[in-house]
């Protein structure tokens, strides 16, 4: 089930709610999508990208990941990897390395062999691709981590008439069984209006559109 909250990303308070624009971001608007680049208006030298991806089925809606978006599931780590970079255990450790494995039900190490070099059991790896890249790893979850964190007002962006003209939506799980954490942006003016925001709250991270 996606979270029920959404957000807009500008308003400095109305009596009828609307959200007030300054008028550089919406002579900035009136290029997009035509100039995706001078509208959106990133910072040359970003500390993090913000990747949007353009969806197949709407012209005004995008996925978000923080970093390359997920085309592939990544390969297996080794175990020497898989222990150190996800179960904070030294490798070169052998007693940690050896408590570790009986703690998970795996059979002792094995002498006289180099077994940490070899990738990491496939049962572990498809488990943490099914669960953790999901919900914390991947690009897509952690853009929405990254962004349910900072200061974004509750509501949809609407437009000095009312109208609503974009939202992010925060989807945690889509389905029983799939655990996929992602952001969507939809709306006319969304990226724009994000973009604002971010260097509004002092961010140092870049929206960039993917053909």
């Amino acid at each position: 089930m996606p979270i029920t909250r959404r957000h807009f990303l500008l308003c400095t308070g109305s009596v009828l709610g609307a959200c007030l624009l300054p008028p550089a971001f919406l002579r900035r608007l009136a290029r997009f999508p035509a100039e995706p680049a001078a509208a959106i208006d990133a910072p040359s030298s970003p500390q993090r990208i913000l990747y949007a991806t353009p969806s197949d089925d709407a012209d005004d809606r995008w996925q978000l990941a923080l970093g390359r978006p997920t085309t592939e599931y990544p390969s297996a780590p080794s175990w020497r990897e898989w222990l150190g970079d996800y179960e904070s255990v030294d490798p070169a450790d052998s007693v940690a390395v050896a408590r570790w494995l009986k703690a998970h039900g795996h059979p002792a190490a094995p002498a006289g062999s180099d077994w940490l070099a070899g990738p990491v059991a496939g049962p572990i790896w498809e488990d943490y691709l099914d669960q953790r890249f999901f919900i914390y790893d991947s690009p897509e979850a952690q853009a929405l981590h990254y962004l349910s964190e900072l200061k974004l007002a509750h509501g949809p962006l609407r437009d000095p008439t009312g109208d609503c003209v974009g939202q992010l939506e925060f989807f945690a799980g889509t389905m029983p069984g799939g655990e996929s954490h992602f952001v969507e942006a939809e709306g006319e003016a969304i990226l724009p209006a994000l973009q604002h925001r971010l260097r509004e709250l002092g961010e140092n991270t870049a929206l960039q559109i993917l053909p």
